[in-house]
């Protein structure tokens, strides 16, 4: 019997860990599909979304910090607000992830023409789950070229 605990325990081990990492996997293949299906088949992307899910743009012009929901992400956001702004659409590039069993962190590229010119910034998706859901999704990125390609905000030298 005590031959027999030591292998129990491996095998338990291996187990929890196989499960954690089955589940960090599965966390960042439903990220992935989220934007794979955004554009193109967004009621793929809102089926993924918990019902108490939350997005926001972390940028500190008055456009950030606003929380949409499972609904009006899709009804308003991408709908109306995207199209806008970026009247030809983004392509977003996957240059790096990182995820376990409780979120995942996408970084990408992205290249489009912006409403005020060209518009290819960088991009930190971060995706916290719940219940084997997307519960919260924030947006970073570059303010300044959110505000000024995007938006019609004019930087300014600062007179010292």
């Amino acid at each position: 019997m005590k031959k027999a605990l030591p292998i129990l325990l491996l095998v338990f081990t291996l187990h929890s860990c196989n499960k954690e990492e089955s589940k960090s996997e599965a966390n960042l293949k439903m990220a992935q599909l989220f934007f794979d299906n955004l554009f193109t088949n967004p009621e793929v992307s809102k089926s993924l979304l918990h019902n108490d899910f939350t997005f926001s743009w972390m940028g500190i012009i008055e456009q950030g910090g606003v929380l949409w929901n499972r609904d009006n992400l899709f009804d308003e956001y991408f709908k109306n607000i995207i199209p806008e702004i970026l009247p030809n659409g983004i392509i977003l590039n996957t240059v790096d992830t990182i995820y376990d069993e409780n979120g995942v962190a996408i970084i990408q590229e992205g290249d489009a023409e912006g409403k005020n010119g060209e518009y290819d910034n960088k991009y930190v998706w971060i995706f916290k789950m719940k219940d084997g859901l997307i519960y919260s999704l924030r947006e970073y990125n570059s303010d300044i070229l959110v505000a000024t390609q995007l938006y019609d905000y004019k930087l300014m030298p600062i007179d010292n």
